[in-house]
């Protein structure tokens, strides 16, 4: 579990937390996506891509030098979480009951976590390759960042 103290957010990053980025090469990924949209029924997560300007700024702003293209990445009161205690985390977000899943946060992050990279590592080629697009929906649209 990373627990990375974000200081400082750009004025275009302020006020559009939580946000979760997301490789937007990744079918799985992408059908990810899809379903937090269709279960957040409040409206207030925030998604970009891995590959976007706005998670470069993030990852810099955090300290971390490093490609993050193999984790899921949520920030939440400006604090950045990986693997999976970034996928538990987001579940508080979402409708009943998918938001139950979040008591696996009680199994230790080091199990979870491998089993998190085993399936992030064979990703591509057992979910494939595709580009995220949204629907062009004005009230999704505004719900991703650049």
């Amino acid at each position: 579990m990373e627990l990375l103290n974000i200081r400082d957010l750009p004025d275009n990053l302020k006020g559009k937390q939580p946000i979760v980025f997301f490789d937007g090469d990744c079918s799985l990924c992408s059908s990810s996506v899809r379903f937090l949209l269709k279960h957040n029924n409040t409206g207030n997560l925030y998604f970009a891509s891995l590959q976007s300007e706005a998670a470069m700024t993030i990852l810099k702003l955090a300290g971390k030098g490093i490609q993050q293209s193999d984790t899921l990445l949520f920030v939440e009161s400006n604090i950045l979480y990986s693997y999976s205690t970034a996928a538990l985390k987001i579940t508080a977000y979402l409708t009943y009951p998918w938001r139950l899943l979040g008591i696996f946060i009680l199994i230790p992050s080091g199990l979870r976590d491998y089993i998190y990279r085993l399936i992030a590592g064979n990703r591509y080629k057992w979910f494939g390759r595709k580009s995220f697009c949204t629907t062009g929906a004005p009230e999704i649209e505004g719900r991703f960042l650049s």
